[in-house]
């Protein structure tokens, strides 16, 4: 018998799509962060966050996606890793589980995603209820890096 691979996500929601980064590369979560906007940065950065001393880039991602509607509150969450030796936040609508999947279960991400969306999704594991999007992290901040 064959011995399969897994890996395990921190999961989100942004919309209704579910999407999950490895859990190795968060750092930390939290919820209601104040954020200064940024004048005259890339639409992708929906400003800085100050996280005990530390200063976060925060990454608006239903921009990055392509999503237009606007939702994020005081309530809504901040998803933290680190890149480069810089730090970043991920604005997600909710935080769900961790999540071990089998490496069996990757495809590549489907040809009819948006083009915003193609560049971020690392690939797609089919879930018994529903589809997880990862997302690359490196990615998200290719280019927007401050």
């Amino acid at each position: 018998m064959a011995v399969t691979e897994s890996h395990t996500y921190s999961t989100f929601y942004i919309d209704k799509f579910y999407f999950g980064i490895l859990t190795t590369e968060v750092t930390e979560l939290t919820k209601g962060s104040e954020v200064t906007p940024v004048p005259l940065a890339p639409p992708a950065i929906y400003g800085l966050i100050n996280l005990r001393g530390q200063i976060a880039t925060a990454i608006d991602m239903r921009q990055c996606l392509g999503i237009t509607t606007s939702q994020y509150s005081e309530g809504s969450i901040t998803l933290f890793f680190s890149r480069n030796a810089s730090l970043f936040g991920l604005l997600v609508d909710s935080i769900s589980d961790i999540v071990e999947v089998d490496e069996m279960n990757f495809e590549q991400p489907p040809t009819n995603l948006p083009e915003a969306a193609k560049k971020l999704i690392h690939g797609v594991y089919k879930l018994p209820d529903k589809l997880l999007f990862v997302l690359d992290p490196a990615r998200l901040i290719d280019g927007i890096e401050v």
